[in-house]
């Protein structure tokens, strides 16, 4: 039999199996093959054990099945306390249909809210895990009604298992809505639970909104009330709704943060634009400066009587934003052949004058405020016109009749009246350098005085409701 020998060393044949290794025989441990378990992580395997502690045998730390653990969002933990049993018999047959019971009634959840909160809370957030993993927490959120979902989210709050997360108050003069207090959507909470919190923050969302557009509200009848130009300035631009979703708290390395945020932002919706309040601004503004705002449409109606020389009437005029306005006329008219002059006054104390040019089916006007009106006739009784401001960028047109008996003549016009932007107001819109309503002019920051800024400058500042004693008083405070 060949040998191989080592110098110092003894020879061992090659077809000479060695004696087995004995095996030592560990204590044996139960295996997850009966249940599919999951247990804690307790340390590496090798680690020691405390001197002077036993080794424990068996798997250390609690167990659960992959049923229960994906009910748990995933996080394993262990229940800090035990459910009462009499508890728990209790909840099963007041969350369970059968023949026998097939609906949950509003007693059934009233009885489960009571017997949750008279658990302490580590025993409360027990029952609530175990409460997931067998259904029952889904039921009894399904089942309550408004009321009872936020005595219950209340509840869970006082036990510690919620956390609410400070809101802020509403401020200023005219309630801006401060933000809401929101509950926060910890990933370690039951799935069932999560979805609560978050129906939750979609109604404070939704409120937060509502209260928004009735401050929006407020803000527009404090513009229509304003009295002046430096009132209305002194209102401050309005504010917009701003609520991002980070007033949910959640965590950034949740994995279904971005789910949550997106599921509450879309059911939340947009808030209300303030467009429109900045309308009724502009429109508020032109009118403390006797002007018609831009991009109105309005419906005008006018009669006249004349009896000689003599001239009396009345205008009426509604526009798109229902402002309704209505004046008398009275005043005299000088005609000699083609041409013919007329000076009225209203009783608002305006005098307006209209050179006038008749030749026949075509009657041309013009009028002391820029105002040129073509009239094209039909027969003798009635036809329409068109008239023109390039001035106030105003375009009109309508329609008239009139009635000749016994020297006296009678007239009705019917016609409408559109606003455009002027043309100074068209480069305001684009021009960067223009300081608006609500906007400070750097001039004042910089300590210049009323009577040093350019009269260009000062005509503009009094569009924004500035004036000298506005000025001091600003630079003084």
């Amino acid at each position: 039999m060949s040998r191989i020998d080592a110098s110092g060393g003894t020879s061992l044949p090659l077809d000479t199996l060695a004696d087995a290794v004995p095996t030592p025989s560990l204590p044996r441990t139960p295996t997850a093959q009966a249940r599919n378990e999951v247990s804690a992580y307790d340390g590496p395997s090798g680690r020691a054990s405390p001197r002077g502690a036993e080794p424990s045998p068996g798997v250390a730390g609690p167990t659960v099945s992959a049923g229960a653990l994906a009910a748990l969002g995933g996080r394993l933990r262990a229940p800090s306390a035990e459910v009462p049993s009499d508890v728990s018999s209790e909840l099963q047959a007041r969350l369970t249909r059968g023949l026998g019971d097939w609906a949950v009634s509003d007693t059934d959840v009233k009885t489960v809210h009571t017997l949750l909160g008279q658990l302490p809370p580590a025993a409360y957030r027990a029952t609530l895990d175990w409460m997931e993993r067998e259904g029952l927490l889904k039921t009894f959120l399904t089942e309550q009604d408004p009321g009872a979902r936020e005595s219950f989210l209340k509840q869970a709050e006082a036990k510690g298992v919620l956390q609410r997360l400070a809101g802020e108050p509403a401020s200023g003069p005219l309630g801006y809505p401060g933000k809401p207090e929101f509950l926060r959507n910890d990933a370690a909470l039951p799935e069932s639970l999560r979805h609560a919190v978050s129906e939750h923050a979609v109604a404070a969302g939704r409120a937060f909104h509502a209260a928004h557009a009735a401050y929006l509200g407020r803000y527009a009848q404090a513009v229509e009330d304003a009295p002046g130009l430096p009132e209305l300035r002194k209102l401050g631009a309005p504010r917009d709704a701003r609520l991002p979703d980070s007033v949910l708290g959640l965590d950034r390395r949740d994995p279904e943060r971005e789910a949550y945020a997106k599921q509450w932002r879309l059911a939340v919706g947009a808030p209300t634009s303030t467009n429109w309040v900045y309308q009724a601004i502009n429109a508020r503004q032109r009118a403390l400066l006797g002007e018609r705002t831009g991009g109105t449409l309005a419906l005008k109606g006018k009669a006249e009587l004349t009896q000689g020389n003599l001239k009396l009437g009345g205008e009426a005029q509604v526009d798109s934003r229902g402002k309704v306005d209505l004046k008398g006329l009275s005043g005299v008219e000088l005609k000699g052949g083609p041409v013919g002059l007329k000076v009225t006054q209203d009783t608002k104390g305006g005098f307006q004058s209209e050179m006038k040019l008749d030749l026949g089916l075509v009657k041309v006007s013009q009028v002391s405020d820029g105002e040129l009106k073509v009239s094209l006739g039909v027969g003798k009784l009635a036809g329409s016109y068109t008239t023109l401001n390039l001035k106030e960028a105003r375009f009109g047109g309508g329609v008239f009749a009139q009635v000749e008996e016994a020297g006296n003549k009678a007239e009705v016009r019917l016609g409408f009246d559109m606003k455009g932007l002027t043309a100074q107001r068209a480069k305001e819109a684009v021009d960067r350098q223009h300081v608006g309503l609500f906007d400070e002019p750097p001039e004042l920051g910089r300590g210049q005085s009323w009577d040093a800024l350019p009269e260009s400058k000062r005509e503009r500042y009094v569009r924004n409701g500035w004036n000298r004693e506005e000025w001091t008083r600003a630079q003084g405070a």
